[in-house]
């Protein structure tokens, strides 16, 4: 390894410009390995860990709870014991001398959002990424929006075009949601692609968005160059926690709504007063309790989620990511997965493991991409 190696504010997600630090996990002078787990980190979205981009000796800490810092600044650097004082003392001068913070306008700074006709709705969309290669489309769930993949979305764009889209009802997309179908919110999907003149692409859906994608792969099979299902609704062993869907609807303050989104995760401290906040003024724009709720009120009825299960087979193949702790949707269960879907386990996490392990999903998804 280098003399010294820097440990710098991470970047999750296009639009994040900085961070708060939580609590650091190893204290100085620990030896730590690459991958090890050093420092929690709140943003303005969710909280999460800062692994060791190397293994050595922690040698400072730069940063304490409680600072908030730019993304790319120094919070810590590694060293071996034969590497002095003054090396290291250099090494931090010489850093922070020179660091200029990205702006916010900077390259890489946020999805390009625009808005597309998909027959009678008008669908938010968001892209990132280079080239005119396939492309990956990602699909929230239920009363999120295309911000949820904010850990996801730069990992994959810099190998491939990305396109992010707020489903019906949700983000900034129409509200309209029609009968609340998984069909009808699976062709919305399908109408803003044939806008975009995407005849082909890789799709990537969590929990109600899973749902809508594989819905949509087994419409349109030729469509789907790859399918991905994270947490995806309708296939384990127990019905969508009506308790969960309901609660979000309802809830009208922040103290309400909060334990709700802690079923989300497998800690609850990973949910933050800004990801509470951004639900609650979300729900509170007209039309959008309505649209949530003929969604909820379609899912917890069923017979969609059981005709996406007998349609299943219809797809090729899928990578499905699922917990045992997943409180939301449940387990997946593998005896509805078809031959030649591979299902991955990631019980570090609860509902959203894009986001809990965000490392680990990103790799899955770059490899099932890749083919």
């Amino acid at each position: 390894m280098p003399a010294v190696t820097p440990i710098r504010m991470p970047k999750w997600g296009l639009s994040m410009q900085e961070g708060t630090i939580v609590e650091w996990w190893r204290a100085e002078g620990a030896a730590v390995g690459e991958g090890e787990e050093l420092v929690d980190i709140e943003t303005a979205k969710i909280n999460n860990v800062c692994e060791s981009p190397a293994s050595g000796t922690l040698r400072r800490i730069l940063a304490a709870p409680g600072a908030t810092l730019p993304v790319g600044a120094l919070i810590a650097v590694l060293a071996e014991a034969d590497v002095s004082d003054a090396e290291v003392d250099a090494f931090v001068a010489d850093f922070q001398s020179s660091f200029v913070p990205q702006g916010e306008g900077a390259e890489g700074g946020g999805l390009a959002i625009s808005h597309v006709e998909a027959g009678a709705l008008r669908l938010a969309v968001g892209s990132a990424g280079v080239g005119e290669g396939t492309p990956a489309v990602f699909v929230h769930g239920f009363a999120g929006d295309m911000n949820g993949w904010l850990f996801n979305i730069e990992a994959l764009a810099a190998s491939t075009p990305v396109i992010a889209i707020d489903l019906p009802g949700h983000g900034a997309s129409s509200r309209d949601v029609g009968d609340g179908s998984l069909k009808t919110l699976a062709e919305g999907i399908g109408a803003a692609l044939d806008a975009l003149g995407v005849g082909r692409a890789h799709l990537v859906g969590h929990s109600l968005g899973a749902a809508v994608i594989a819905r949509l792969a087994a419409d349109r099979p030729g469509l789907a160059a790859s399918v991905s299902l994270i947490a995806p609704a309708g296939l384990s062993g127990t019905p969508v926690s009506e308790a969960f869907l309901t609660g979000v609807i309802e809830a009208e303050r922040a103290r309400d709504l909060k334990p709700h989104l802690e079923l989300l995760v497998a800690e609850p401290a990973l949910v933050t007063k800004a990801m509470v906040e951004d639900l609650l003024k979300f729900k509170r724009l007209d039309g959008v309790e309505q649209a949530l709720g003929l969604i909820r009120d379609r899912l917890v009825e069923g017979s969609d989620l059981a005709r996406l299960c007998a349609d299943l087979p219809k797809i090729p193949n899928a990578l499905v990511i699922s917990s045992h702790g997943d409180r939301i949707v449940g387990p997946v269960e593998p005896a509805l997965l078809p031959e030649g879907f591979r299902l991955v386990w990631i019980d570090a996490a609860g509902h959203l493991p894009h986001l809990e392990a965000a490392s680990e999903v990103n790799q899955l998804l770059c490899e099932a991409i890749a083919g």
